[in-house]
């Protein structure tokens, strides 16, 4: 389909206007499928003259401006489990938990740290020393394209996330030009990507005190992902 910069901002800013939007698809591919059936397309991707293709990638945005640009637990299978075996501390309300924000450039109170090398992101931790890695090719589906423009669109979320009830406001847009990898190497390096570990128990229901992996979360602000890109255009 090919579609020119002037008129894909004229049709983004008429969905801006429409304010949130029910999910025309539940789980984590509907920001994405919903957005491309406003703007009518049928693939999740399109041509822009003088630009080439364009592949369409969507994301929700948090209330701090923050992307979560890839959620897994990291390999080997059950390491987050023994992390949490080791490390668990009770809060408040007498439940075990381990919640850390950890980054690349020096160790948490907790004694996590990222580091990255030879292909993986290892989630160092001390004193225990338990193995725990990321590939790389984890953020495949956010950073990489299969050609070198990226159309990036932002939703604002209402509703419970994932669900067949989730309401979807984009509210910006912007055409990106090259990933620089050196550039995402070093957003981990000087702490713009943290990643959110957070493990604890079921707190009600049948299994109320049983162990409850909430996902481990790689964050970065929308402002410093855009810099991983040598060039890039705001559309909306």
């Amino acid at each position: 389909m090919l579609l020119t910069v002037q008129y894909l901002k004229k049709q983004l800013q008429e969905i801006k206007s429409l304010g949130f939007i029910k999910t025309h698809l539940p789980h984590d591919p509907g920001v994405g499928r919903t957005l491309e059936d406003l703007l009518g397309l049928k693939e999740n991707n399109f041509r822009i003259p003088d630009v080439g293709e364009v592949e369409v990638k969507a994301h929700r945005l948090d209330s701090s401006s923050m992307l979560t640009i890839a959620t897994k637990a990291p390999q080997p299978r059950g390491a987050n489990r023994i992390i949490f075996e080791h490390y668990k501390y009770r809060d408040s309300d007498g439940y075990y938990n381990v919640h850390s924000t950890v980054y690349g450039s020096r160790f948490n109170p907790q004694g996590f740290k990222m580091t990255f090398r030879k292909g993986k992101l290892f989630l160092e931790n001390t004193p225990h020393n338990i193995m725990a890695y990321w590939d790389e090719n984890i953020f495949k589906d956010v950073l990489v394209s299969k050609s070198n423009t990226i159309f990036f669109a932002l939703a604002k979320t209402q509703g419970e996330k994932r669900s067949p009830n989730e309401q979807f406001h984009y509210i910006e847009a912007y055409l990106l030009h090259n990933l620089n990898a050196d550039k995402f190497h070093a957003a981990i390096a000087e702490d713009y990507l943290k990643v959110d570990i957070r493990i604890g128990v079921y707190r009600s229901g049948k299994n109320k005190g049983k162990y409850h992996d909430h996902g481990t979360g790689f964050r970065m602000n929308k402002k410093d992902f855009l810099t991983l890109y040598n060039n890039y255009e705001q559309l909306i």
